[in-house]
């Protein structure tokens, strides 16, 4: 565990259990871009893990690099 994952849980923690958080992740490198994108509702646990009852990937348009 991480300092800034520890911190997520903090942060899901303080806005309570009735709150939605969407969220958008991404996995990138710098020689091929963007390769993919998801967003969803994450939600945090009793157990402190998170949770995604609802995750759709968006698509991902191919950019040319300079």
């Amino acid at each position: 565990m991480t300092e800034e994952y520890l911190g997520l849980h903090e942060a899901f923690e303080e806005l309570g259990a009735l709150t939605r958080l969407v969220s958008v992740f991404f996995t990138a490198d710098v020689e091929n871009g963007v390769h993919a994108i998801h967003w969803g509702d994450a939600h945090l646990e009793p157990d402190r893990t998170f949770t995604w009852p609802y995750r759709e990937q968006l698509p991902v348009v191919p950019v040319q690099m300079e």
